[in-house]
């Protein structure tokens, strides 16, 4: 029998086609389903396989557990408000600056939801990936985990991934995600011989997320995940002055609409924001590489790759080649999924049918 694999869904996009996530959850709902009717016997013998899904989300605020207040009228409307989003090739923009206004901007409402996920509120979308393994965390066929040691599982994937792909030295603190330094020194944490999983910030730093962690288990099936922001605003919580001045930042920087995850005086940062001021002194191949992606619009695709061969290895999954236990599902397979779950589910909307009919466009003029 063939190894077991991590098959990869990645959900396509499209500048300014951004998969709606309500679909990504219908997908991750159909997957649980059938890990749990295979607990319950009603499925073929045959377990089915650890799945990752990734996607870069249309604009959304989700609002955890924790959120049990509801948002006041005008804490809504400030969420909901116009949001300018660049297409993937600009340059991501700073807290402080204008909107951008070529024509490759395009401009919509953030939608709101309530999460099954822990915490407060936070932001998904463009120029983020967001990773959601669904799996059996106490399957015979990999490696078991308790819900404590998942979570961990997740951002000690996302920190290998960061420093192997991009050489970022992330860490972990008591507050849940990955972070990095505001302002990283010249001596990162691994040049003094510390292993960037056992990294933590120090006390009295200026600390920046640059993944946020969110989890979710029924029956030791997963849902939820990560969400890495790749090439999207950044914040740091002394920006905000009130004035004129943050009616711009509130139109092209969704992070200063609100305390991220609940936690004051802690900035955001990407990927972008942490590789591209040194990039004209860098000589990573590694590196470079990847600010041409970058360039591109394609990093989203190479951090979904690289994160889920990560997380296949930490699994105990597959071969010993590289990208030995991946399975990566083909476009068109991936749509015909989507099609599927919208022909045949319950209160489909607009924005869901209208994002599948463009991909499935988009596949017909590759023919």
């Amino acid at each position: 029998m063939a190894p077991l694999r991590l098959r990869h869904l990645h959900l396509p996009s499209i500048h300014p086609d951004y998969v709606p996530y309500s679909l990504a959850s219908r997908v991750q709902e159909h997957l649980r389903r059938q890990h749990l009717d295979f607990k319950d016997g009603s499925s073929p013998t045959r377990p089915p396989p650890p799945t990752l899904i990734s996607f870069t989300p249309s604009p959304i605020y989700t609002l955890g557990r924790r959120q049990t207040a509801p948002l006041s009228a005008a804490e809504a409307a400030r969420l909901t408000a116009p949001l300018h989003i660049p297409p993937p090739s600009s340059p991501t923009p700073t807290a402080a600056s204008s909107p951008p206004n070529d024509g490759g901007v395009f401009i919509t409402r953030p939608r709101l939801l309530h999460s099954p996920r822990g915490g407060l509120t936070t932001y998904h979308g463009p120029g983020q990936v967001v990773l959601w393994p669904v799996l059996d965390v106490k399957s015979p066929h990999h490696a078991n985990f308790s819900v404590r040691c998942y979570a961990r599982l997740l951002e000690t994937t996302t920190m290998a991934m960061l420093r192997a792909l991009f050489g970022i030295h992330a860490f972990t603190t008591d507050d849940p995600g990955v972070w990095v330094r505001q302002n990283p020194p010249q001596s990162p944490p691994a040049a003094r011989g510390v292993d960037a999983e056992e990294t933590t910030g120090g006390e009295g730093e200026t600390l920046a997320k640059i993944a946020a962690l969110g989890v979710h288990l029924r029956r030791h099936v997963t849902a939820l995940g990560t969400a890495i922001n790749v090439n999207m605003p950044e914040y740091q919580p002394q920006q905000q002055s009130g004035g004129e001045d943050d009616k711009a930042v509130n139109n092209n920087n969704p992070w200063a609409r609100f305390i991220a995850c609940g936690l004051e005086g802690r900035g955001v940062t990407s990927v972008a924001g942490q590789i591209l001021p040194s990039s004209t002194s860098s000589s990573s191949p590694t590196v470079d590489g990847a600010l041409g992606r970058a360039q591109k619009g394609a990093m989203e695709r190479l951090v979904a790759g690289a994160w889920a061969e990560e997380l296949a290895r930490r699994l105990g999954l597959g071969g010993q080649e590289e990208g030995g236990g991946v399975e990566v599902v083909g476009e068109e397979e991936v749509v015909q999924l989507m099609e599927g779950l919208l022909s045949s589910g319950e209160g489909k909307e607009e924005e869901e049918s209208a994002y599948v009919e463009r991909m499935r466009d988009v596949l017909r003029s590759r023919r």
